[in-house]
């Protein structure tokens, strides 16, 4: 089976008849936009409902020492890096509103690393057991599973970080698969880097948002600027995400053509 460039939105398009390249546009802004507005209501909604217990869990970590932040983080880290939790984006957050951007941002990238790395070799002893196997068995899955060892696996990997697969669910492929370590690492050093940057700085956005947390009197301005400053971080992060899926679907189709022509150069 190839893999195409094209959107899961375009499979049955056949059956519907030509489309006018218009009406193609204007259907594929709508979703965005009503995706940036559900994800921007959603956080909303989250930050509300959760108030109390965020409030809770941050103001007890920031009376630890900080050896014990670092070390409850990194641990953290390793479960959010397993298929079985979530919640990574907001330990990263979380690593902003605690250490501030420089800080929390190392602190980020060696507990995110530390996670993968603890992960990856722990999902590889028990990878192949049914109940770890099944979140591999989907078509994206499986095509980078067959493709990761060939010469584009760090694009894939890179892209692959990039994208707004789950973050456990990727370390799941990538343990059972062939990738090379070494590239394998660096790539994802480098692609969760990125969206690592956003996490942290929202975190510190949170941190200048205390005052509302705490139910204490703000100006009209603030709230106006630390709102302007969350839908710009989410706005970018949905487009980062949106390339970097269709740059991993090109280096996806791209490694499989190469596969096919080597494939038939080897029966020729």
């Amino acid at each position: 089976m190839n893999i195409t460039i094209d959107d899961y939105e375009a499979l049955g398009d056949s059956d519907k008849g030509p489309r006018s390249p218009t009406a193609t546009v204007c259907f594929v802004s709508l979703r965005r936009l009503v995706a940036i507005v559900f994800a921007l209501v959603t956080g909303i909604c989250v930050v509300l409902l959760c108030k109390v217990y965020i409030k809770f869990v941050l103001l007890w970590l920031e009376k630890q020492d900080p050896i014990v932040i670092s070390v409850t983080l990194s641990v953290l880290f390793v479960l959010v890096a397993l298929p079985i939790s979530i919640g990574y984006i907001v330990i990263v957050a979380a690593e902003g509103y605690l250490f501030g951007f420089v800080r929390g941002l190392l602190l980020t990238l060696f507990g995110a690393n530390f996670g993968l790395l603890v992960a990856h070799n722990l999902l590889k002893l028990v990878g192949h057991h049914k109940s770890v196997y099944r979140y591999t068995q989907n078509e994206t899955a499986q095509a980078i599973m067959r493709l990761i060892s060939g010469p584009l696996c760090f694009k894939i990997v890179f892209c692959s970080r990039l994208t707004p697969i789950p973050f456990g669910l990727q370390n799941t492929i990538f343990a059972l698969s062939n990738v090379n370590t070494r590239i394998y690492h660096l790539a994802s050093l480098l692609g969760l880097m990125p969206a690592q940057c956003m996490g942290v700085y929202i975190g510190t956005t949170l941190r200048s948002m205390q005052d509302v947390l705490e139910d204490k009197p703000a100006s009209s301005g603030t709230y106006v600027f630390i709102s302007a400053q969350l839908i710009l971080v989410i706005v970018l992060l949905l487009w980062f995400s949106a390339k970097a899926r269709s740059e991993l679907m090109k280096a996806l189709a791209e490694a499989e053509a190469s596969s096919t022509k080597a494939t038939t150069f080897s029966i020729v």
